[in-house]
């Protein structure tokens, strides 16, 4: 069958698709389904392939909690063998293998990181699991995405050594930055799950103390009633109630109810650059002429942005590449990194 006939196979039964991956199994499906593959029948029902399932929940950024996100091990091991062969033998066959891993992998850590959000946005939209449940899964996951951060480093160590050859150079700067990002986005998964985690906690313990006050009431426990006969609820400072502003008109608000409200402060938060404006505002010029004759690049990068705008200093890393993009010939890249992780990369003599 060819690829267009399958597609066309697949749109003809889309509405049964779409039955089958919301119910998970159905009752009976056409025999041209069965025939490729696409269902399994295991006793008296018909299971849509788990690897449509992996397909569609990527593209829709879906995950749930049985998803277990890949570390592409033995992709790396079979990179680093066919770089040490490579060096000895230039074939063509060789070179292809080598092309395909990387882009395996390339791939597979966008997909990953689509799933990974969805898995998160699962997490942090859940009302229904009970709250033990949800820590239990999130900080599975939390040290998941910690191990994903430790294997992201090697395999930006691993794409990196294969800028020494210059058959795979150009593939390598162009997804070097994509790269990057993506390492940016696990970080910021790692903040959310750990976000996570402590308010629900703090939401449980919360809730057990007031299941045990609802146990005392119901109860009718004598250290309640003695509470509400002996104590004094005394206001001690003024209440403050503070709305977001996004909602409320405080100036109309305080003639209404007077001085009990007050705006509250929301960080300016700051829309991240085009490249091409960070590029624009450096002086492209003034930077090649700071970094002609340097013993590191990225280093460099930074001492000059830094006395133009110290805002831009966070945006060192996109320029780096930039320059890795455009200036290559130029450069001499060595096996040395400095105390920022990041490849020392020379201006030539």
């Amino acid at each position: 069958m060819k690829h267009i006939e399958l597609l066309n196979l697949l749109c003809r039964h889309r509405k049964l698709l779409d039955e089958a991956y919301r119910q998970k199994k159905l009752l009976s499906i056409p025999g041209e389904l069965e025939e490729i593959g696409l269902f399994s029948k295991v006793g008296g029902y018909y299971y849509l392939n788990e690897i449509y399932f992996n397909f569609i929940d990527t593209l829709l950024s879906r995950a749930d909690f049985s998803y277990i996100a890949e570390d592409f091990d033995k992709e790396l091991k079979k990179l680093l063998e066919l770089k040490e062969e490579y060096k000895l033998n230039k074939s063509n066959y060789l070179r292809d293998l080598i092309f395909k891993l990387l882009n395996k992998i390339y791939q597979g850590m966008k997909n990953r990181d689509k799933r990974l959000l969805g898995l998160i946005e699962k997490l942090e939209n859940d009302e229904v699991s009970e709250l033990e449940f949800l820590i239990k899964e999130a900080k599975s996951i939390l040290g998941d995405v910690e191990e994903i951060m430790v294997k992201n480093e090697q395999i930006v160590k691993t794409f990196e050594d294969f800028l020494e050859f210059g058959d795979f150079k150009g593939f390598i700067k162009d997804v070097l930055i994509d790269i990057i990002h993506l390492n940016q986005n696990i970080d910021s998964y790692l903040k959310r799950l750990r976000e996570f985690i402590s308010q629900t906690e703090k939401k449980r313990r919360f809730n057990q103390k007031l299941f045990k006050i609802a146990h005392m009431i119901l109860n009718e426990d004598s250290e309640i009633d003695n509470f509400l006969i002996t104590k004094r609820f005394v206001f001690k400072q003024k209440i403050e109630f503070v709305p977001d502003s996004a909602y409320i008109d405080y100036e109309k608000a305080k003639k209404v109810i007077g001085k009990f409200t007050k705006p509250r402060k929301i960080k300016e938060s700051h829309v991240k650059r085009d490249l091409q404006e960070v590029i624009n505002l450096i002086d492209l010029k003034g930077l090649i002429k700071f970094i002609e004759g340097s013993e590191d690049i990225f280093k460099s990068i930074i001492e000059y942005v830094g006395k133009i705008d110290k805002e831009l200093l966070n945006e060192s890393v996109r320029v780096f590449v930039y320059i890795l993009n455009h200036y290559d010939k130029k450069l001499n890249y060595t096996r040395d990194y400095n105390e920022y992780n990041v490849r020392v990369v020379k201006w030539k003599a």
